[in-house]
């Protein structure tokens, strides 16, 4: 056997043997966050309902007596006893599998368009006669059920209806609401099952299907980057685990966003420009994927419309007639999707998050209650922050820093910049190019927002404003973990950052949409 044959054999083993590790690696983390699924709940609402119920035996043996005292007969002592205890029980039970009002808000949405009987209907003359439609999108009825309330809405009129009725929408663009109904939607339809009916079983198969299936595949796709451009076996496990433990992503995974589907999108987009611009497979398909999810990407991440615009203008100048033929219709989709669905919520193209006005409303009432805009008088990190350096400073390093909490990030820094020097890689040296100018843009753009939109992405264990990055980043890491990878103290280094990262994401074990440890311990050094 040649010195080269066994040196193939010893490379095929060691790739045979990693791919054992990966797979292990990515079944312990996808059951912790199915376990993390499986118990979501919302456990301060619980604790209060645990002490309240324990209230109830004493309540009725109060009125027990009382009744026994008026002379009442056991028959009507009975009745009342059970009258009283279903009473209180709907009262005090406060459970519920949404853990916030982010993504209440768009659960709000699904159920609107899904289950009939919350739809909202308006009266419309027509041919001289009076019809009723739906309202499309509207959330009026769902808003006003116990255990849905959300601060993440709007209220407005259409501009067509000449009463000038105010419906209440959620403030989220509707396009992936719409998306996510259709698990809700074959689910409702082939169990008969509702978020009333069976609310934590069905908000637990939606956060199954909508994140964590689109998570783990979003994992395989990133190991297979990790694969082709890291050069060392200790790289490849490191960034493996690391993209398995050490991002917000699993933490996010039991409550529905937006930023888990804006990721799996980038890594898609992401797969199939690695195979145009490094295999150089050209076949209309992968640009016809890359363009679909980058533009699906920034329909639901905002800032994503760096990468879809630099991605497709990257595509047009080397590969004009692919791009138009197959990339350009891709994108067109989406984006067609993304107005229409915005024009039929609120007949208007431009998402609610763009018309500050329909925030603020007062006394709105509809079904007997009376809502307020929770955006005319805001309460803790949404008053936000008005010292724009001090906001930088805890933006990156600070208490919610994305590199205090995170800090394998900085060594993501550092391999942009080895990225640079490989001016005989060139389409990896344009990968580091485009993801700093991202970054840069990203922060700057994020710093550069008013008082009112300073803050960290409301009360959230991670800036989630730059989950998006996290593909670009991850592979960023490569080269600065290849040349750690040669000396012990810099491995022991690199592994006491990633130990730091996956504190930051284990800490908020119960809810994502809590403060970050460093807050917590900032506060207590500050009360100091």
């Amino acid at each position: 056997m040649s010195p080269e044959t066994q040196k193939n054999n010893v490379i095929d083993a060691n790739r045979s043997l990693r791919r054992q590790i990966y797979a292990v690696v990515i079944m312990v983390s996808a059951g912790l966050c199915l376990g993390r699924i499986f118990a979501v709940d919302n456990l301060k609402d619980r604790a209060v309902q645990d002490y309240r119920m324990s209230t109830i035996r004493r309540t009725l043996e109060e009125k027990q007596q009382q009744l026994k005292a008026r002379g009442a007969s056991q028959e009507s002592i009975l009745r009342e006893l059970n009258a009283t205890q279903r009473n209180l029980t709907k009262t005090y039970r406060t459970e519920r599998p949404t853990l916030s009002a982010n993504d209440r808000s768009r659960f709000c949405t699904i159920r609107a368009l899904v289950e009939p009987d919350l739809r909202e209907t308006r009266i419309v003359e027509k041919n001289g006669q009076k019809q009723e439609v739906i309202v499309p999108y509207a959330i009026d009825k769902i808003r006003t059920q116990q255990g849905w309330d959300s601060i993440d809405i709007v209220c407005h009129s259409l501009p067509d209806d000449p009463s000038k009725t105010p419906y209440l929408y959620s403030t989220k663009p509707p396009l992936l609401p719409t998306v996510m109904a259709v698990p809700y939607w074959i689910i409702y339809k082939s169990t008969g099952w509702t978020f009333t009916t069976e609310p934590f079983l069905v908000t637990r198969l939606m956060l199954i299907v909508c994140h964590l299936i689109p998570l783990v595949v979003g994992w395989i796709l990133t190991i297979t980057f990790i694969e082709r451009f890291a050069k060392n076996d200790w790289t490849k496990l490191f960034a493996v685990a690391f993209t398995c433990f050490g991002t917000f992503l699993s933490t996010f995974v039991v409550t529905l966003n937006n930023h888990l589907p804006a990721v799996f999108c980038i890594i898609v987009a992401l797969y199939a420009a690695v195979r145009i611009r490094f295999d150089g497979d050209t076949r209309k398909r992968w640009f016809f994927i890359a363009a679909f999810f980058s533009a699906f990407a920034f329909a639901c991440e905002l800032p994503s419309a760096l990468f879809f615009s630099l991605l497709g203008l990257s595509l047009l100048i080397r590969y004009p007639r692919q791009t138009l033929i197959a990339g350009l219709p891709a994108a067109a989709i989406v984006i067609a999707a993304f107005f229409t669905t915005n024009y039929i919520a609120h007949k208007t193209f431009l998402p609610a998050y763009s018309k500050q006005s329909w925030y603020f409303f007062e006394g709105y009432q509809k079904y007997g209650k009376t809502i307020n805009s929770y955006w005319s008088n805001p309460q803790g990190p949404d008053i936000g922050e008005p010292d724009r350096l001090k906001y930088a400073y805890h933006f990156t390093l600070g208490h919610h820093g994305v590199f205090a909490l995170t800090p394998v990030w900085i060594l993501a820094i550092i391999g942009l910049f080895l990225m640079l020097r490989q001016k005989e890689n060139v389409p990896l040296r344009n990968f580091a190019i485009m993801t700093l100018f991202m970054t840069i843009a990203c922060f700057a753009f994020y710093l550069s927002m008013e008082q009112e939109n300073r803050n960290y992405g409301g009360m959230t264990s991670g800036l989630r404003w730059l989950f998006w990055l996290i593909p670009f980043w991850t592979l960023a890491l490569l080269p600065t973990l290849d040349k750690m990878s040669k000396y012990a103290v810099f491995r022991g280094l690199a592994l006491l950052l990633l130990l730091m990262s996956a504190v930051s994401v284990s800490y908020p074990l119960w809810n994502p949409w809590s403060p970050p440890w460093l807050a917590w311990f900032w506060e207590y050094l500050y009360a100091r």
